[in-house]
This record gives structure tokens, sequence and C-alpha cells, in this order.
């Protein structure tokens, strides 16, 4: 359940920080603000280069968990048509993640491997890394709890955490919402204690829907590439029925996305 929490802090151990647990007040707001079981999304990924030019990518995303499996993350890419039918799948396991990518051009079902996960999703300023984050399907729980902070005139939690392993960030510094438990905003820094990117949430596009609060617009920046990225999410269904076989990696060649209604 906590390493379910760990990106709802947003966004896996060094040894630094093997022993810190993430507070408790801090796991009891994210717990609060999950779905029970699944959410289902209609999205869209607006990536802008340094020069301005601004590519779409639309997509469904299917997110599923229980107490008796692990979560998992189906996304299913609608457009451009190059990507069209193109499925990534990310299942939570330890000690990481599987993650599996299937592109029509090519036939075939290819698994991320952990050298890989800081490489570019489908062009956009989201690694995979950043994705599985961002989707609450990360497996670590541990983070050092500083001082409370203001962000965008509401008081929020600061929690650094320290991911090691194959990650691409040697620290991660979320700052979450004391209210709704939504994280305003979240600093990846590179090894080095460079900051890389940096994600933020507006207050205003924070919906409630099915009893959790959900941020409808996600943006994250590259400082090293000087590029952009924001996902905007444009339908949203809590905790409706999902099939577990839409999230078999065996069957991702002939996964068909199920309809989303909005709420």
């Amino acid at each position: 359940m906590y390493r379910i929490l760990a990106f709802f802090l947003m966004l896996s151990q060094a040894a630094l920080v093997s022993a810190l647990e993430i507070p408790e007040i801090v796991k009891s707001c994210m717990a609060r603000n999950l779905p029970e079981t699944t959410s289902v999304q209609s999205i869209e990924l607006r990536a802008r280069d340094r020069g301005g030019y601004e590519s779409i990518l639309q997509a469904d995303v299917y997110w599923k968990r229980s107490k008796d499996m692990p979560a998992k993350v189906l996304m299913y890419l609608h457009e451009p048509s190059d990507v069209r039918g193109a499925r990534f799948l990310i299942i939570q396991n330890e000690p990481q993640n599987d993650m599996y990518i299937y592109m029509p051009g090519l036939f075939k079902v290819r698994k991320i491997t952990s050298k890989n996960i800081s490489n570019s999703m489908l062009g956009t300023d989201f690694s995979y890394e950043d994705f599985e984050r961002l989707q609450g399907v990360m497996t670590e729980a541990t983070g050092e709890q500083q001082p409370d902070e203001v962000v965008d005139g509401r008081r929020v939690y600061v929690i650094d955490s320290y991911p090691g392993g194959n990650s691409g960030y040697e620290k991660i510094t979320s700052y979450i919402d004391i209210e709704t438990c939504v994280t305003l905003k979240t600093e990846l820094l590179e090894p080095g204690n460079r900051l890389r990117k940096i994600l933020t949430v507006n207050p205003e596009t924070i919906r409630q829907t099915g009893g959790i609060y959900v941020p409808m617009e996600v943006l994250i920046r590259d400082l090293r590439d000087k590029t952009k990225t924001t996902m905007v999410i444009d339908e949203i269904s809590i905790d409706v029925p999902l099939e577990d076989d839409l999230f078999d990696p065996t069957q991702l060649k002939k996964t068909k996305a199920p309809p989303i209604i909005a709420e």
C-alpha cells in the first residue's frame, strides 16, 4: 500500500536513507486520496520543444489495484496516427517494476529494461520512470520530511526521497498540499545534485471526483533541454470495473481499450 503512495508523494533505495520512513501523517494523507480499486483517464500529452513546436499525443490510461494483487497501469495510444494502437504496461513488482511496450509497426511486445527507464516516453519530457511515479506504482517507500513550506499560497508537506538503484535521479523533493493531498510541485535532481526537471500542478486545476482530488493538468519542464510537456486529463472515472486481462502482458498485442465514461 505505502509503496503505491510513493509517487502520490511524487512524484527506489540508497543506503543513506534505508532506515527512513515516510512520516505517518503524510502516508495517511495520501491514503485518503487514492481510488479504492481503479481509475480510468482520457489524457493528452502536449510536448513542446525548445523551438516552440508542439506535438500532441492522445491516450487512455487504466489503473488497477487490490489487496491481493500489485498495482498495474496500461496506457493505450490513440493519436497521432504513427503511434495509434501502441500500448505501455507497468506491473508493480520487487525489486523493480515490470514494464512492457507494444508498437504496432514492430508487431512485437518489448520489455523495457532498467537501464532504459530514464529514456523519453514517446518523445515527451516524461521518462518511463517519471510516468510510473506519476501513476503511483513505484516500489520505494522511504523518505525524509522537511519543514512545511508554502506553494501557491497553500501549506505543503515537503518530502525528500533518494531513489538510488537504476533511477536517473539522485534526489526527489515533493511538495504535497496539506488540504487536498495533491503534490503541487516536484523537483527531480540528477547525480551531482543538479536540478533536471520540475513538475508542477496549478491548484486551480484540481478537481474532486469519486471522493478524491485529481490534478487535471500537470506540467513537467526539462531545464537542461529547455522543453516541456503538459499532461491534461480530459475525462476521468474512479472505481469502475476493469478486467484483469486488460493488464496481461501476454495479451498486450490483442488488448482492446474499453470506452471511458466521464463522471
